[in-house]
This record gives structure tokens, C-alpha cells and sequence, in this order.
């Protein structure tokens, strides 16, 4: 979105426009997982894990 601002824009108009740009944020649905990002602590390699979980579907 473009916004053309002249010299003779007040600041009460610039304010106006500038409010009238901001765009509506929907909250999306679910967890922000990146917060839990690095805060695993594994005592296993995770590939060794990963063999254990995917032999227990036989």
C-alpha cells in the first residue's frame, strides 16, 4: 500500500492516514513453537530415538 504524503499534509491528516493503514491482525490458531526452540535437553541421540519410535509400528 502506497501512501502519498505532500508538504502540505498536517500532522493531524498524516496521523489519520497512518492509522488508517495499519492492517487488521487475525490471531492465528495454535502454539508459537519457536519459544520452545532449543529447549529439549535429549540424554539419547534423537536418531537413535527416532529408530526406537519408528520399530515400535511393526
Amino acid at each position: 500500500m502506497t501512501i502519498i504524503v505532500k508538504r502540505t499534509t498536517t500532522k493531524k491528516q498524516l496521523a489519520a492516514l497512518l492509522k488508517g493503514s495499519k492492517r487488521v491482525r487475525s490471531k492465528k490458531k495454535g502454539v508459537d513453537l519457536k519459544s520452545f526452540a532449543g529447549k529439549l535437553k535429549l540424554e539419547e541421540d534423537p536418531l537413535a530415538i527416532q529408530k526406537k519410535m519408528r520399530d515400535g509400528w511393526k
